[in-house]
């Protein structure tokens, strides 16, 4: 014989009783792993980078005071209302913090390091040992006014947060950097 029961047919013996679930329990058991699991995503979210002592989602002010107090950049500059760059004036020493904002707070970080072909190879064998593959690899060349400008960039995917690497040549010189994103409502991610 068979039953209806929810959304189902079942085959049971016409003496087997059907199970009794209540609808006040089902409820529950969704409950508990929805809150624990929205629970562990906004807690992903809110420090989604950490970088030194500046984590995604710090106040601007935060971040430029941690800058100026802690850190002994050449300069330290805000070329718009949602950017810091710290860095210094000697292109040698290759040391130059880009801080990313939206609506006030730290979204997106990038570090310059010393460009050559090592020190890419090197990054990204180690973000993919740890990440695995990248989830987007963008390479293209731009005109600029002096030339052509070469960008090849990977970034991983974790959790809430992109990490990347870029690698761009210029007619001029080279710039390596790392970068770390998280969503937000200013911009895609990853920045290119």
């Amino acid at each position: 014989m068979f039953r209806y029961h929810g959304a189902c047919l079942f085959a049971l013996p016409h003496r087997m009783p059907l199970p009794v679930k209540s609808p006040a329990r089902r409820p529950l058991r969704l409950a508990a792993p929805l809150s624990l699991g929205l629970a562990l995503f906004v807690a992903g979210a809110v420090h989604a980078f950490e970088v030194a002592e500046f984590k995604s989602g710090m106040a601007q002010p935060e971040v430029k005071m941690q800058l100026l107090a802690n850190w002994n950049f050449d300069r330290v500059v805000e070329p718009s209302d949602d950017v810091i760059l710290a860095y210094d004036n000697d292109p040698a020493i290759a040391r130059r913090y880009q801080f990313r904002f939206c609506k006030g707070k730290l979204v997106g970080f990038e570090q310059d390091v010393r460009p050559s072909l090592k020190a890419l190879i090197i990054a990204v064998n180690n973000h993919m040992q740890k990440f695995g593959q990248p989830a987007r690899v963008y390479s293209n060349i731009h005109v600029v006014s002096n030339g052509e400008k070469a960008v090849f960039a990977m970034f991983w995917r974790d959790n809430a947060e992109f990490v990347g690497v870029k690698y761009i040549t210029l007619p001029t010189g080279e710039q390596m950097s790392l970068s770390f994103d998280v969503n937000n409502l200013c911009y895609p991610t990853p920045r290119l």
